[in-house]
């Protein structure tokens, strides 16, 4: 054994890790919201949420994007716990994709694949061709990441350090260990697994499949620190998806062990159904049986995995902060699908805060009564923080590289969080005015009263109608927002002018009368910011 060999071992890993990552990043970008959509609308029960999982990995091939991807639904209210199970027992199933693609040793052509997908990557540059060429690249240097570690690793069949080291793991312990610390350094069970495989093939079946096994149930249990990191600073529910993929990994490590010491036998037919000498294939076909078997036990046990972390994970989230992104955090959950969901949940936010100040300060207009301004201040401090942190975090989700669609929601999200921003500002200026006419104990006429109230109430209707047709143009029709914006600009001329012709006849003072013109101005604002945030739904 040279340092060539290690140094080739080394670089044989980097290119497989790589190619593992840019396949998946392919994937993920050509399929950006699709991604998001399907994990919202198809995993409305467990048993859907198995099947999602399950085909999700196996496509992208990256269980830790599905579990971190699935902790970041969570968290942001898009998926209830209960469904979030089976989309990790699936990510689970679909992770032993990979080991299958490997055994079926296209080492030759991988770097043609590799060739054809950079070449080509080189000249199309448009999407979604690109994206498939990429995940291509990929696929091609997966392969002769696969091919470089079996070429340095085969020395090490002669190492009698080495060998004496295989021997040891025989310690169903001891091999798990090692299996979750391979996992844990190389942040991929796919790529653990692949590594495992590549040794199977150098040794020349001196790694028993039984030690293998007790190795592949560590690595799966690895995986999980993925899933944990990304819960971090998230929801209860976020931690407890993670801490079901820790149970579930555990407890299918605990089954695999019972089963290889009770009844052996389940070592041999793996061996007879794959070959004896084929080795990469038993990996493949033993990491594959040990998941769908723990799935099949497990699945229906599901409600005890949560009940589980529920006691693990007690208690219930306290978000008493409101300059706070209850959400969002310093990260984006390690999949910009995820991200651009999480943002769009705390834009919601915005809204509900805009809405809240418009309902109160249109309550305190109608039917004033002691308190019913107080907070409008703070919602308003609260919403310029929100525009200016949001702000951030789009434009960093951004320069890692988005799909087209998650791009568009990008940018429509950059415009609407302004637009909800300053209609805060709006009813925090009604608000103002309200309170010095109570502190110089004025009043609205009761003509002007007969038509700013009618007009406020429906400012309010059309921000709530347009926030709908921001979210499903087919609910609200745009041209429906943009009628009735421009009713609000004809009625505020027309009020105003009544306004000029009351002062003239000498019904209302100036400076009460200033105070109606500002009201009526920022009503007709409020009305043009609703209008814009439904053109952004069209975009």
């Amino acid at each position: 054994m040279t340092i060539e060999n290690v140094l080739g071992i080394i670089g044989g890993i980097a290119v497989f890790l790589f190619g593992i990552k840019i396949m998946g990043n392919g994937i993920e970008r050509l399929a950006g919201a699709k991604l998001k959509s399907i994990l919202e609308k198809l995993t409305t029960n467990r048993f859907l949420g198995l099947l999602v999982g399950t085909v999700i990995t196996g496509i992208i091939q990256s269980s830790n994007a599905v579990s971190v991807m699935t902790v970041g639904f969570v968290n942001a209210g898009l998926m209830p716990l209960e469904n979030a199970v089976g989309v990790i027992m699936g990510a689970n199933v679909g992770t032993t994709i990979t080991g299958q693609l490997i055994a079926f040793n296209i080492d030759a052509y991988a770097p043609i694949i590799a060739f054809v997908g950079v070449m080509a990557m080189t000249f199309l540059k448009k999407r979604p061709w690109n994206d498939v060429l990429y995940a291509l690249t990929g696929l091609g240097l997966l392969f002769m990441g696969m091919t470089m570690m079996k070429q340095y690793m085969a020395p090490l069949a002669n190492e009698k350090w080495f060998v004496d080291l295989i021997m040891n793991l025989n310690n169903p312990l001891l091999a798990v260990l090692v299996g979750t610390a391979m996992t844990m350094i190389l942040q991929s069970v796919s790529a653990s697994v692949g590594v495992l495989q590549a040794m199977a093939v150098a040794m020349n079946g001196m790694l028993p499949l039984s030690t293998a096994m007790y190795l592949i149930c560590g690595q799966n249990i690895g995986c999980t620190t993925v899933s944990v990191l990304a819960s971090v600073g998230g929801t209860k529910d976020a931690k407890r998806t993670a801490c079901i993929h820790v149970l579930f990994n555990v407890f299918a490590c605990l089954i695999c062990v019972l089963l290889i010491t009770v009844f052996p036998g389940v070592v041999d037919l793996i061996v007879s159904i794959s070959g004896k000498t084929n080795y990469a294939q038993q990996l493949a076909n033993a990491n594959t049986f040990l998941k769908l078997g723990a799935t099949l036990i497990m699945f229906p046990l599901s409600s005890l995995l949560i009940k589980l972390s529920r006691l693990i994970i007690r208690g219930e989230d306290k978000l008493e902060g409101r300059r706070l992104l209850h959400i969002v955090g310093g990260k984006d959950f390690g999949s910009s699908v995820t991200a651009v969901a999480s943002v769009e949940k705390e834009t919601e936010r915005m809204y509900d805060i805009a809405h809240e100040n418009l309902q109160k300060v249109y309550a305190a207009l109608t039917a004033p009564r002691k308190g019913d301004l107080d907070g409008i201040s703070e919602n308003e401090e609260t919403l310029d923080w929100l525009n200016s942190e949001i702000s951030k975090y789009l434009v960093e989700i951004h320069r890692n590289g988005l799909a087209e669609s998650d791009a568009r929601s990008v940018d429509r999200m950059h415009h609407v969080i302004v637009d909800y921003e300053r209609i805060g500002d709006h009813a925090n200026n009604i608000a103002g005015y309200i309170q010095h006419m109570r502190e110089r104990k004025l009043n609205f006429s009761e003509a002007a009263m007969d038509e700013i109230a009618p007009l406020f109430l429906k400012v309010l209707t059309i921000v709530e109608d347009a926030h709908t047709c921001m979210e499903n143009p087919k609910a609200m029709p745009l041209s429906n927002i943009a009628a009735r914006e421009q009713e609000v600009d004809d009625l505020v001329d027309l009020y105003e002018n009544n306004h000029i012709k009351r002062l003239s006849e000498g019904k209302c003072s100036a400076e009460i009368g200033m105070l109606y013109v500002e009201a009526l101005t920022d009503l007709e604002r409020i009305s043009d910011h609703a209008l814009n945030i439904a053109e952004a739904g069209q975009a």
